[in-house]
């Protein structure tokens, strides 16, 4: 019987990193994140075509959307996020569910890795909720680093998510990604052997 946890953190948390830890021990990943970004590339449901109706043709460069200015809007104004959100979660959920049960075939552990686990309502498609947790600064360290956005933008994004306190009153596992790569692979290898191996 194939177990499905729910990787999710905050942005910049390491939750990607879990996963492909995860993915090396052997379990299927579901990347809703890369799903997210499908959905509007390839205009799913005319999600793109919504997206520019609710926003404008500000957003769109030589008919591609400019994913970073629409970033900056949605994460400084939480009623445009709510707005993107019902756009193209709807969508993405349907994928996710296909993707889930495609895996289900080879897989005896099924992850889907999403930031928006909870706020999505995809804590219902999981058996446990895996929170990975790191502090605020080391997200926005992390965040300034990898995406090269300055300070009040990377900010502005770490904000804009659930507080990491609400995830965590929701999670069966929490992982401590606080430290270094090689204490949370050790969390992480630990997990794998006494929760999901001999279940």
């Amino acid at each position: 019987m194939t177990v499905d946890i729910g990787l999710t953190g905050n942005i910049a948390s390491g939750k990607s990193m879990v996963a492909s830890i995860m993915r090396e021990l052997g379990a299927g990943v579901v990347d809703a994140d890369l799903i997210g970004k499908q959905v509007l590339a390839a205009n799913i449901d005319g999600s793109l075509d919504k997206v520019r109706a609710a926003f404008g043709d500000q957003l769109f460069e030589g008919g591609q959307l400019n994913r970073h200015a629409l970033g900056n809007l949605v994460f400084s104004n939480s009623s445009l996020l709510e707005q993107l959100n019902s756009i193209t979660v709807p969508v993405m959920t349907r994928l996710v569910a296909q993707q889930m049960d495609a895996l289900h075939a080879t897989f005896d552990v099924v992850v889907l890795d999403a930031a928006i686990l909870i706020e999505a309502g995809w804590q219902e498609l999981v058996d446990e909720v895996w929170v990975v947790r790191a502090s605020k600064n080391e997200q926005l360290q992390r965040l300034m680093t990898r995406d090269h956005l300055p300070f009040g933008e990377a900010m502005s994004r770490i904000e804009a998510q659930m507080p990491l306190k609400s995830k965590l009153s929701r999670a069966d596992v929490v992982i401590d990604n606080t430290t270094d790569i090689e204490a949370t692979r050790r969390q992480v290898e630990a997990l794998w052997k006494t929760r999901l191996q001999n279940r």
